[in-house]
């Protein structure tokens, strides 16, 4: 198994950090404005600490493993997940009512599940990082 790291780019979000981090540590916004008929196709649980779905035999969640305020929560997986995942979210506050965001994905991946997932998991970062540069207001860096 290899180490695969993908890193989302940095985006300005019109947010202070206090107000992203209180989102991000907090699995149950990740549900809130979910349809309910995804919510009950995905068989999706979410506490504060942790998110679990559960899709035609196959288990994934996340819980929160590591916080520092203000400037960085890391996940890692949690349920019966086949590959071992962490997602990193980094915050750095510029003060000005703004901050930067940036998304880090590393997994252990064997060198077929690589080849097949490692295109959509770069995918994942990208449309994280896309909708929250679009539902928070994105500021030029």
């Amino acid at each position: 198994m290899a180490n695969t790291h993908i890193e989302g780019r940095v985006v300005r979000i019109a947010r202070p950090a206090d107000f992203l981090y209180s989102l991000f540590t907090d699995l149950t916004n990740f549900t809130r404005n979910m349809p309910s008929d995804m919510m009950d196709k995905a068989n999706l649980e979410a506490t504060p600490d942790t998110l679990l779905a559960r899709y035609q035999g196959f288990e994934i969640g996340m819980k929160i493993c590591e916080r520092t305020p203000f400037n960085r929560i890391r996940y890692e997986q949690y349920g019966s997940s086949p590959i071992p995942f962490t997602f990193t979210v980094l915050l750095n506050d510029l003060g000005t009512g703004t901050s930067d965001f940036q998304l880090i994905m590393d997994s252990e991946l064997s060198g077929m599940f690589k080849m097949m997932l490692g295109g959509k998991l770069q995918e994942i970062v990208d449309r994280v990082t896309d909708e929250l540069e679009r539902a928070m207001g994105a500021m030029p860096l």
